[in-house]
């Protein structure tokens, strides 16, 4: 199933601080662009840590890039699953795609 993502929409996220707030604020379009790279990334069938998604492609914060993606997003199909128990990995299976 292809899904066609409507990244135009704006993220919106509530920080519980002002100063907090307004950093979110000032970056929402650099999240937004980092959405739509790990989006990407999962479509084609990568296998993403957070370790390899900073080391790789610059994605500071995978796990709240994922949440976005299926909070603010609704992304169909992402699943995780821990690797020897130690760290989380990120994926779409086949039928996801």
């Amino acid at each position: 199933m292809q899904t066609e993502i409507d990244f135009t929409r704006p993220l919106t996220h509530r920080e519980n601080n002002a100063e907090s707030q307004a950093i979110f604020d000032g970056n929402v379009d650099h999240f937004s662009k980092q959405c739509k790279l790990v989006y990407r990334l999962l479509k084609q069938g990568e296998r993403l840590t957070t370790t390899y998604a900073l080391i790789n492609h610059g994605i500071g914060d995978l796990r709240r890039r994922i949440k976005d993606l299926k909070d603010v997003y609704k992304v169909p199909g992402i699943k995780s699953q821990y690797v020897n128990g130690r760290f989380k990995e990120w994926y779409i299976t086949n039928t996801d795609r």
